[in-house]
C-alpha cells in the first residue's frame, strides 16, 4: 500500500429514499477529486468500525457541505449516526469467492440452494466486509436483511455473479442486535 493515502473527514448526512439499501454512498465530486477516487469506486468509511461502499456523486444540493450521504444501513455498519464526522478513503475489493449470510429477522425457511443463487443476483455489485448487515430486496416490497458472517477473502469483497451464497440457519452464527433508522419507516 503506498504511503500517499487520502483521507477525507466528512459528515454524516441522510441518503436519498432511491439509495436506500444500494450500498452506495454519496459525496462531492471535489471530495471525490481529492481522494482520487471516481465514480463507482470503492471507498472505506471509518466510524467506530469500518464498512466500505461504492461511491456515487452527490446531488447539486447536497454539493459544497463536506457531507458524505449514507443509508441506515451503512450508518449501522460504521456505527454512526446523523451528522457524526466519519474518516473516508478509498480502497480496493477483492472479487468475493464465497460469502455466508444469516438472515437477522424471521421469516419463512429460506429454501438454502435455489434462494442463495437469487439472492446472489440481487446483491451483485455489492462492496462488503464480514460483520455488516446488509439487505436483499426480494418481490414487492419485501426484504430480508443479513448478517455477513464470514467472506472470502477474509477483507473487503465485491459481490459478483460467480460468487457462491451459503445462507445459514438463524441462530447459527452470532448476530448483533438490530436497528430502524429513520429510512426504514
Amino acid at each position: 500500500m503506498s504511503t500517499d493515502v487520502k483521507l477525507l473527514t466528512l459528515r454524516v448526512g441522510e441518503a436519498k429514499p432511491k439509495d436506500v439499501g444500494r450500498g452506495i454512498a454519496r459525496m462531492d465530486p471535489q471530495d471525490l477529486e481529492r481522494l482520487g477516487a471516481h465514480v463507482g469506486d470503492i471507498i472505506q468509511i471509518e466510524g467506530k468500525r469500518s464498512t466500505v461502499a461504492k461511491v456515487m456523486p452527490a446531488y447539486p444540493e447536497d454539493r459544497g457541505k463536506s457531507l458524505i450521504q449514507m443509508d441506515g444501513l451503512l450508518r449501522g455498519n460504521a456505527q454512526v449516526s446523523l451528522d457524526e464526522k466519519v474518516s473516508v478513503q478509498k480502497t480496493s475489493c477483492l472479487p468475493a469467492d464465497k460469502i455466508v449470510l444469516s438472515p437477522l429477522t424471521l421469516t419463512r425457511s429460506i429454501s438454502r440452494e435455489k434462494d442463495a443463487r437469487y439472492i446472489g443476483t440481487l446483491l451483485d455489485g455489492l462492496a462488503l466486509v464480514e460483520g455488516d448487515t446488509i439487505r436483499a430486496n426480494l418481490f414487492g416490497t419485501r426484504s430480508q436483511d443479513f448478517t455477513v458472517v464470514s467472506t472470502v477473502p477474509k477483507r473487503a469483497v465485491l459481490v459478483h455473479s460467480k460468487t457462491k451464497i451459503e445462507v445459514a440457519e438463524k441462530g447459527e452464527a452470532k448476530t448483533r442486535g438490530f436497528k430502524v433508522s429513520y429510512e426504514d419507516i
